[in-house]
C-alpha cells in the first residue's frame, strides 16, 4: 500500500485534482474498485494509475475475451497489488460486475470500465456518497454518456420510463447501466450479487426494496478508447441488449404489482 506522506492539512484548496489524506485513509479501509477489462490495451494502464491514487483497499480486475495486450499489461502492473481474474472468452457486457462483487471485501464497491480513463478526483464523489449513507451512487447521466448505442433516444426513453414506473422521476436517465457507479456491499447483497449482471433489473430491485439510490456526480472529463471506432453490428447489439434488459426489469416491476393486488 502506498505510504501517505502528505500533511493532514492537504486539501482540495491546494489542488482540485488531489484527494485529502482523510479520503485516502477511508478508501484504504473501505473501498473495493472493480474493473471490467476487454480489449482495453490503450487505456487500462492509465486507468489503473488513476485508481491507484484513490488508495483503495483492493483493486479487482476481471479480464474477459481480450485478444490484445490487456492481459499482459494487467499482470505486469506491479505498483499496486491487484486481484486478477482472467477468462479467455467473452462473458457478456456486464457479467464482470457480478464476478467482481462476489470477490470484493470492501464496504463500498466502485465499478469501472477499463475502456474509459477517468481521473481519481472524478471517482471519489461516488465513494463519498456511499460513506455518507447512500446505498447506490449513480452517475448524473447525459444523453452522450452511452458509448456505442445505435439509437440513444430509444435507450434513454427506456431508462426514463423505468424510473417513472418506479416513481423515481428525479433520477431522470441515471441508471446502474452507466459506470462508474458505487454501491455498498450490504446493498449488493440485498439485491443479490447475481442480479448485478443485468443492470436495469438490479436498478429496479434496488428501488423496489427501498434502497437509497441517488445521482451523485457528473463526469466532466473522460478518455474513451473506442470512441468513434465501434462497428455498426456491435452498436446494434449493445442497443438491443440494453433494451432487452430494460424489458426484463419492467416485467419484474409488473409482476410485483400483480402480486400486491388483493
Amino acid at each position: 500500500m502506498p505510504n501517505e506522506k502528505r500533511s493532514a492539512r492537504t486539501t482540495k484548496k491546494q489542488g482540485s485534482d488531489r484527494l485529502t489524506v482523510r479520503e485516502k485513509n477511508e478508501n484504504q479501509s473501505r473501498l473495493s474498485v472493480i474493473l471490467g477489462v476487454s480489449q482495453s490495451e490503450k487505456t487500462v494502464r492509465k486507468l489503473l494509475k488513476q485508481v491507484e491514487k484513490l488508495c483503495p483497499k483492493e483493486i479487482i480486475v476481471v479480464v474477459n475475451g481480450s485478444r490484445d495486450e490487456s492481459i499482459d499489461i494487467v499482470l505486469s502492473y506491479t505498483t499496486y497489488t491487484l486481484k486478477v481474474y482472467v477468462y479467455p472468452f467473452a462473458l457478456g457486457e456486464d457479467v464482470w460486475r457480478s464476478i467482481g462483487a462476489r470477490e470484493a471485501s470492501g464496504d463500498v464497491l466502485l465499478f469501472l470500465d477499463a475502456d474509459t480513463v477517468i481521473h481519481a478526483e472524478e471517482l471519489q464523489p461516488f465513494a463519498i456518497a456511499c460513506y455518507k449513507g447512500v446505498d447506490i451512487a449513480l452517475q448524473r447521466a447525459k444523453p452522450s454518456s452511452i458509448p456505442g448505442v445505435l439509437d440513444r433516444s430509444t435507450v434513454m426513453l427506456a431508462r426514463t420510463y423505468l424510473n417513472n414506473l418506479l416513481e423515481h422521476n428525479e433520477l431522470g436517465t441515471s441508471s446502474m447501466c452507466d459506470v462508474p457507479f458505487a454501491i455498498t456491499r450490504t446493498a449488493a447483497s440485498r439485491i443479490g450479487i447475481q442480479h448485478l449482471l443485468i443492470p436495469p433489473l438490479a436498478h429496479a430491485m434496488a428501488i423496489d426494496i427501498g434502497l437509497r439510490i441517488e445521482r451523485s456526480h457528473c463526469i466532466k472529463e473522460a478518455l474513451q478508447a473506442h470512441r468513434g471506432r465501434l462497428f455498426k453490428g456491435k452498436k446494434a447489439w449493445r442497443d438491443l441488449t440494453s433494451l432487452g434488459d430494460h424489458i426484463e426489469a419492467i416485467q419484474y416491476v409488473a409482476k410485483r404489482c400483480v402480486s400486491e393486488i388483493p
